[in-house]
């Protein structure tokens, strides 16, 4: 799906610019960072499959050129190169993307400049389509550069694609990349919210410009916030005459001006910062984006407690003094890095002091406070990451999937930082089990399920390995005994023998062919010798087995599951809502065992009242209300009927023979017939035309007949109920209340 949606924003970027506006030349990024995965997928692979796509289906009247970076050497700042020129042969550009192996830096404002350049010699305007996936890592600032070359007349546009980018710094430097040119920035940082992005605003070609417009921008900075309120502009003709525009109060400005030569000014008359740009070339139906930077002074101070030598990993607090503006950011990078170049970071928005970890390997680095936007090195001091040391004390044999405790000494603890055993040969990161040693020493690991040597490690930083230890662990040995056969739902005891218990050992019962990690019924080991293990429901052949760590069987032992019995006696019908004694036979009671009624069609899961077998037979079993065929069934961990029996239930009657008035207040006696008492039978008076189940007083029919119920004290026209079950009226009779006397 990333590639059809990235091949769409290309067709968008390319066909419909290249239609309107000229040629085109795609700037790829070849960086080291372009070997990270986007679902799974290296980006530099995603690039090429949807620039080969893209080649494949553009008109041939298209021209198009292409220029790489980062893709010939490594820390080289200088490593970008024209790789077709524009207009060059389709197969040429797609042999030459396909030539590319990412290895080195980010020299996205030089490259982008070099393409502003050829597209300068070709004297038409042009669209610039940048593919990168982080920041700009040598010198200059890209956004200054895109400022830079708008003033000196170069007419292109820049639209960027961004890979993966989370980093607030290096999207603000796309998006400020892109937006000083007047082109728009697409985040790809995964399939569907470049979709989104693409669905909502470059779905379909742009319509030709047709008009002349102009936005006024100024930021703090080269290539730093945009001020968004505040600032008064001036637009003045190169040639002289009267401002065109005269605008205070302002931020971003879009106005209309006549094409010609101008010059542009701004100024915040809150400060008094003032910018200006001469010789601002506008040409007749375009948009254009003119971008001043008003600088001034920004000044920092860093220092790192402890400082000078600190030992590899641990961390430090960094005392800083600074602008404090929006992105900026506190980090370690290697002694003489280049510019934005950031390891472990804070930023000043989090508070003074920062605490950083140092890097985990040994050597010299600088503490930095960096400015965000732009990206600016503002003040560092060096410092020393000495190598770290630890210790691993541990036997030197376990068994399989045994938990043993592993003694260590390290650094001050770090995120990251863990204890965990692989194979000798695996790579620094790999790790099976693990404990952090923030949870301190001991440690609690627990050995893998297969038999070999192994070597415990401690960690640093996920990456780095301080201190190694072999450990030898032989196989697991382990017995289950448990009877030969047994009924369908049986619980059976199962007896074991086996390793020291540890999550996800459990003994269960399965089919003979079943995959190590699936279960039925189990019981963990941790809870002791014997088990409990129901059977499963159907019969055949199964086995009882020892799993351990949730994968690995150590031990097993075949069982034959023969089919369960059960009887029903009760009488052959019953009144509706009577309760009736149903005697059963059936195998020994497990949890989800039941005797109930039911439709005779209703799923095997369905039930109306019901009781337990384990409250032993007969169970009580109280029939429906509504006359019908019904079932009476057996049911088997709350999904297997294996008995059943017809009932037929018959429609219930009752009658009322009480009074036809009475007075208000007291009591008055109700003689009645009706079904056996039930739970929800009840003799009520209600007030003439309520709900069929409202009522002002009642008295259950268990009490027997007459009922005696208590009469309301407001005067009226009522009606005498009798109640079946708490849902249905079997019989009424009318009832007038007069005043008391």
């Amino acid at each position: 799906m990333m590639r059809a949606f990235l091949a769409a924003f290309f067709l968008f970027a390319v066909t419909p610019a290249v239609a309107e506006e000229g040629d085109a030349i795609l700037v790829l990024d070849a960086s080291g960072s372009m070997w990270g995965q986007i679902d799974g997928e290296a980006k530099i692979g995603i690039a090429k499959s949807v620039l080969g796509d893209l080649l494949g289906e553009l008109p041939a009247e298209r021209r198009l050129g292409l220029i790489a970076y980062g893709h010939r050497r490594k820390g080289d700042c200088s490593d970008i190169e024209e790789l077709a020129a524009v207009g060059a042969d389709r197969a040429a550009i797609a042999a030459a993307v396909e030539g590319i192996s990412p290895k080195g830096k980010t020299p996205m404002a030089a490259s982008v400049k070099l393409a502003a350049e050829k597209l300068k010699s070709t004297e038409e305007k042009a669209t610039v389509v940048l593919i990168s996936d982080g920041i700009e890592t040598c010198e200059p600032d890209p956004c200054g550069v895109a400022a830079s070359l708008e003033q000196a007349g170069v007419d292109f546009t820049v639209h960027v694609v961004g890979f993966d980018v989370t980093e607030e710094n290096a999207e603000a430097q796309l998006q400020c990349l892109a937006e000083n040119t007047g082109g728009k920035y697409i985040s790809a940082s995964n399939a569907d919210e470049l979709g989104a992005a693409l669905e909502t605003t470059v779905a379909a070609a742009p319509e030709p410009v047709s008009e002349t417009k102009v936005r006024l921008r100024a930021t703090e900075l080269e290539g730093g916030v945009v001020i968004e309120e505040g600032l008064t502009w001036t637009v003045t003709p190169r040639l002289g005459g009267e401002p065109v525009v005269q605008e205070a109060g302002a931020g971003v400005l879009d106005v209309e001006i006549a094409p010609g030569a101008y010059d542009v000014a701004v100024e915040r008359p809150s400060d008094g910062l003032k910018g200006t740009q001469e010789r601002v070339v506008i040409r007749e139906n375009t948009w254009k984006t003119v971008t001043i930077a008003l600088t001034f002074p920004v000044e920092a101070t860093v220092a790192a407690d402890p400082g000078g030598e600190v030992m590899a990993g641990t961390n430090i607090l960094v005392h800083w003094t600074g602008p404090d503006r929006k992105g900026d950011y506190i980090t370690i990078v290697e002694k003489g890095a280049d510019n934005g170049r950031y390891g472990t970071y804070a930023y000043t928005r989090q508070g003074d002091p920062a605490e950083l970890r140092m890097p985990v390997e040994p050597g010299d680095y600088e503490v930095r406070y960096m400015l965000g936007q732009p990206i600016r090195t503002l003040a560092s001091i060096d410092i020393t990451a000495t190598p770290a040391e630890a210790t691993l004390v541990a036997p030197d044999e376990a068994i399989a999937g045994e938990e043993i405790a592993v003694e260590f000494t390290g650094p001050p603890a770090g995120s990251g930082d863990w204890i965990t055993v692989v194979e000798p040969d695996a790579d620094d990161k790999a790790y099976k089990n693990y404990h952090y040693t923030k949870q301190g020493s001991p440690g609690t690991l627990r050995m893998p399920l297969e038999a070999g040597e192994y070597e415990l490690r401690f960690v640093q930083g996920n990456k780095k390995v301080l201190a190694r230890r072999p450990i030898t662990v032989t196989a697991a040995v382990a017995t289950i005994s448990g009877p030969e056969t047994a009924i369908a739902g049986e619980e059976v005891s199962v007896e074991f023998t086996g390793p020291e218990p540890a999550s996800g050992d459990w003994i269960t019962v399965v089919a003979p062919d079943a995959a190590p990690n699936k279960y039925g019924d189990y019981h963990y080991t941790r809870q002791g010798s014997p088990g409990e293990v129901r059977m499963p429901l159907e019969a055949g052949e199964y086995e009882l087995r020892f799993v351990q760590g949730n994968k690995k069987v150590i031990a097993r032992q075949p069982i034959t599951v023969t089919e369960a019995v059960a009887t029903l006696e009760a009488k052959d019908t019953a009144i509706a809502g009577e309760t009736v004694s149903v005697d059963f036979t059936g195998p020994k009671p497990a949890s989800g065992d039941w005797i109930t009624v039911t439709a005779p069609d209703a799923e095997e899961k369905k039930y109306t009242d019901y009781a337990y077998t384990k409250q032993g037979s007969p169970a009580k079993i109280r029939m429906p209300l509504d006359a019908g065929a019904y079932e009476l069934r057996f049911v088997q961990a709350n999904k297997k009927v294996i008995a059943r029996r017809p009932i037929a239930v018959t429609e219930a009657t009752a009658t009322l023979d009480g009074p036809a008035s009475v007075p208000a207040g007291g009591y008055v006696k109700i003689p009645f017939t009706g079904p056996p008492p039930g739970n929800g039978d009840y003799i009520a008076i209600s007030k003439l035309g309520s709900d069929d189940l409202k009522y002002e007083s009642y008295t259950t029919s268990k009490a027997g007949s007459p009922a005696n119920v208590r009469v309301p004290k407001e005067p009226g026209d009522y009606e005498i109920r009798f109640i079946h079950g708490n849902k249905k009226v079997l019989a009424r009779a009318p009832l007038t209340i007069t005043p008391a006397e």
